[in-house]
């Protein structure tokens, strides 16, 4: 009976550590208010709900504003989420093959200190830009645990939502890619 309930066991903490579902945060109202102004305004550029600012994990800042008029992949992650070290070889590769053809790639860790995201970077080769401090943010965009990966149009409005990460899910990936690409 012991050796029937062990991988029960380890399937429960294994869920509790990457896949926890957290309690939807309220609807957002207007725009998000956790991060700071922007220095300097991008102009014509009208931030949304999905808005973020967070610190780079390679220094400064990530500002969505600067991504104006690009459509944007969003993936939320943390450092020891098996199912986020999975979907994150797919991310770099849908960043190697659409950044030159407009679409704009963000890591946002939930951990609080630029380790966190930068080690996640160095196991994995992911060289898109990473974010960190972002539970915050997750928050905002509604999330239940991790990963999450959003599609953002180049208006930054929510086109596709993918909650965790299997790799059934890259065949629509790129179709929303390519769909949301082609709209430019």
């Amino acid at each position: 009976m012991k050796k029937n309930i062990m991988p029960l066991a380890a399937a429960l903490i294994l869920f509790a550590a990457c896949g926890r579902k957290e309690q939807p945060a309220p609807e957002p109202s207007g725009q998000i208010t956790q991060t700071a102004a922007i220095e300097k305004p991008v102009p014509g550029y009208n931030k949304k709900s999905t808005y973020f600012r967070l610190p780079n994990a390679a220094g400064g800042k990530i500002d969505l504003a600067s991504y104006a008029g690009k459509p944007v992949v969003v993936m939320f992650f943390t450092e020891t989420c098996p199912y986020c070290r999975k979907a994150a070889p797919f991310i770099e590769k849908i960043y190697e093959t659409y950044k030159g053809k407009g679409l704009s790639t963000i890591g946002i860790c939930l951990d609080e200190n630029s380790d966190a995201p930068l080690n996640f970077a160095k196991d994995l080769g992911v060289t898109f830009p990473l974010a960190y401090k972002g539970r915050g943010i997750s928050r905002s965009y509604r999330t239940q645990g991790v990963p999450y990966i959003y599609l953002l149009t180049k208006d930054h409005e929510i086109y596709d939502v993918w909650e965790g990460y299997e790799t059934s899910y890259d065949t629509a990936i790129i179709k929303a890619v390519e769909t949301v690409l082609a709209k430019k």
